[in-house]
């Protein structure tokens, strides 16, 4: 099994690589002078790629080309090599899920899991204007309000006590309605419906997707809770157990 999906991901990293070409082609041709220099950088960022080599030299034909995807974190022998080879093309960064081994491209993707370690949802991360914007979509829930935080720590296994409080690296009170809050992680509930699904847009107040940053959320968690958040009370606005939650890639 563990052949045929190699097999599988290099026919797939193969066709990519068929696409790449084709571009750097495209793109000589629009500039005949360049023709040879162009199918040959190319090329070169194929093989780049392929190899999984992750990081740029100092002084090679990718030294200014250089994006996310040369992110150590990122292994060479991961399963989407597919996802390294476009992002450089598309100048997207890769973001890359610890937990899952999947890496995202262009936005990072938090899968979501219940206490059973049962998939119930996902959800998007995309950095705007002073925060990040999060869309939603989960089952299994009851319906009604829940609390919705993001949490200091990686969630360790299906333990969302692992995830740690709310993170908060300004140290202030909880709640979006606390005049002496709130904390970066705070956002507002959660509606469920009578089903027990949810799909919303909300924002992470003052976050960012910057890596090393003290209110970067990358590498952190996403929790959802059994009840509804007071938005005032500390630490966690009385919202009750921690009913999901999922790691947020780096």
């Amino acid at each position: 099994m563990k052949k045929l999906t190699n097999k599988l991901k290099y026919m797939a990293g193969a066709f990519l690589a068929g696409a790449l070409l084709i571009i750097g082609i495209m793109f000589a041709a629009a500039n005949p002078e360049g023709t040879f220099d162009t199918i040959q950088h190319t090329m070169t960022k194929i093989s780049h790629f392929v190899n999984g080599k992750d990081n740029a030299t100092a002084d090679g034909p990718l030294a200014e080309q250089e994006t996310a995807t040369s992110d150590p974190k990122i292994p060479a022998d991961s399963s989407d090599v597919p996802a390294r080879m476009v992002s450089d093309p598309v100048n997207q960064p890769v973001y890359w899920g610890e937990a899952s081994r999947k890496e995202s491209l262009g936005q990072p993707v938090v899968k979501l899991y219940n206490a059973a370690g049962e998939p119930v949802g996902s959800a998007t991360l995309e950095q705007i204007h002073d925060g990040v914007k999060v869309k939603i979509t989960a089952s299994g829930l009851t319906p009604g309000k829940h609390g919705f935080h993001v949490h200091e720590n990686a969630i360790q296994g299906t333990d969302f006590k692992s995830a740690g409080g709310h993170f908060n690296p300004t140290h202030k009170h909880h709640g979006l309605e606390n005049p002496q809050g709130s904390h970066v992680g705070d956002m507002p509930n959660l509606v469920v419906g009578a089903d027990g699904t949810v799909e919303a847009e909300t924002i992470i107040q003052h976050g960012t997707l910057e890596k090393n940053q003290p209110n970067s959320v990358l590498g952190r968690s996403l929790i959802i809770h059994a009840g509804e958040d007071d938005n005032v009370t500390d630490p966690a606005g009385n919202s009750g157990d921690r009913v999901v939650g999922g790691n947020i890639p780096e």
